[in-house]
């Protein structure tokens, strides 16, 4: 069988915005009703190919009957949520789909390909595939509508046109939601691709029990460059764009001399599963448009932190980016989830990151899509998932801190808050002052810094009271 190396990988979807029943398109079809999308296709993705930089023009062009014949709409590398609002109304009138070198361009740049992961269902590249581009938290995932889960017998993996210059890495895992063993492929810098035509004969047989991919390498976007809104948290006076919530007021905080720490007492979460608990504290402040958050946390040998950065609409549409405590199911990884009419999803996790001394984390919002990252030296970003959330402006993005279910009382420590825009936005960019008499916004008093130690505090007073405890033994 011929390795068919794409310039462009063309995601089809039956219903518009991205939704129903889905496939993947990399070579001429003459006919879509032989994969199953006669005169049904309404929304369409289009990714960078392996070889699409040898033709910047290459368009995927899909036409209104059988053996492209009839009208054609010729689409770059983008996303397009409706056909039915493009021009020639082709929603639901696609018969076939070629390729070609066309100076027509109808819609915008979109999303970066690190990596091209194929997935087969037979040994030797044989049977049913799936095209794989982004992490897949769960193959029997209903919003993906797929049906691999515990089916991947062969594995084809191509360099993708924004493949990072260190390398990737592609992560397969034996559970859902990134768990279990894993089989972890590195594509280095100067490789192309990487076949692994029979996963039986590993030595850890992982034939048929793939559940989940993630694809680590990916690279923080250098598009919001701009800092237009930074918080060192220098003093204890809170800065007047922010709005403290903290509904049971079981939470505390403290602003010090640079840095912010939050303490949450068991049980106070950001979930509506068991009749809905929302009562963590989090720190936010308006925003509207595109733009980039990021945070510094300080991690200790305890693991005593749970938190990060938070993006809220309301209770019925949030994200959350945020490293998990110890104690925790996630054992101290960074996780990414997003929460929709009461909805819960986990779109991305970071591994590998529980002992690092410190921890960067960075959203981007670009519309409806957000992008999350991860890193320990604020440099090399490993991607958390990306998601589609319909927000509307204006939002409120800041900081959280957890403490889920019956585990320790966590302590989580925020170096410094930072809100990018683009450097053709930042101009624009008015500072929202929170409303000082609602009672959410600003009601909670701040503590006093001395009611809050430190962790070397903490030790130093347990190691105090083992030694009078010790003399009080002798004596």
């Amino acid at each position: 069988m011929p390795v068919i190396i794409p310039r462009l990988v063309v995601e089809i979807f039956q219903h518009t915005r991205f939704r129903g029943r889905r496939g993947y398109v990399i070579e001429p079809v003459r006919f879509t009703g032989d994969i199953g999308f006669q005169d049904n296709i309404s929304s369409v993705r289009v990714y960078k190919g392996s070889s699409y930089a040898s033709s910047p023009n290459y368009k995927v062009l899909l036409h209104q009957h059988h053996n492209f014949q009839g009208k054609k709409l010729p689409l770059g590398p983008g996303f397009y949520p409706n056909l039915h609002d493009i021009a020639y109304n082709f929603g639901d009138t696609i018969s076939s789909i070629s390729f070609g070198s066309v100076l027509e361009v109808a819609g915008p740049e979109w999303g970066t390909t690190p990596l091209i992961v194929e997935c087969y269902q037979d040994v030797e590249f044989r049977g049913r595939k799936l095209t794989v581009l982004r992490d897949i938290a769960n193959l029997r995932d209903a919003q993906g509508r797929s049906w691999f889960e515990d089916r991947i017998s062969s594995i084809r993996i191509l360099k993708g046109p924004h493949c990072p210059s260190e390398g990737a890495d592609v992560i397969f895992y034996e559970h859902p939601d990134f768990e279990g063993e894993s089989l972890t492929v590195r594509m280095n810098p100067m490789d192309f691709k990487k076949e692994l035509p029979n996963l039986h004969l590993l030595p850890d047989s992982f034939g048929d029990t793939i559940s989940a991919v993630k694809i680590e390498g990916w690279s923080s976007s250098t598009e919001f460059t701009e800092l237009v809104f930074e918080d060192e948290f220098i003093g204890n006076d809170m800065r007047p764009e922010w709005r403290w919530e903290d509904p049971k007021g079981g939470g505390v905080w403290s602003e010090r001399q640079g840095y912010l720490r939050m303490r949450v007492e068991p049980g106070q979460d950001l979930w509506h599963g068991g009749g809905g608990n929302l009562e963590a504290p989090r720190l936010l402040m308006q925003v509207s448009g595109d733009f980039a958050i990021e945070t510094r946390l300080r991690t200790t040998t305890q693991k005593r932190e749970h938190g990060g950065l938070i993006v809220w609409k309301g209770d019925h549409a949030f994200i959350r980016l945020e490293k998990t405590s110890g104690p925790h199911a996630f054992a101290g990884d960074v996780r990414f989830e997003r929460h929709v009419n009461r909805r819960y999803r986990l779109i991305g996790r970071g591994a590998g990151l529980q002992n690092v001394r410190e921890l960067f984390l960075r959203l981007e919002r670009r519309g409806n899509l957000f992008s999350s990252f991860a890193s320990e030296d604020a440099i090399r970003w490993k991607s958390c998932g990306q998601t589609h959330v319909g927000m509307g402006d204006p939002v409120y993005v800041g900081m959280h801190a957890l403490c889920p279910g019956n585990i320790p009382p966590t302590l989580t420590q925020f170096d410094y808050f930072r809100l990018f825009k683009r450097p053709s936005e930042a101009a624009q960019y008015t500072p929202v002052i929170a409303e000082v008499d609602a009672p959410e916004v600003r009601g909670r008093q701040l503590r006093p810094a001395e009611e809050l130690p430190s962790d070397g505090e903490v030790q130093e007073r347990q190691e105090e009271e083992r030694q009078r405890a010790m003399r009080d033994l002798i004596r």
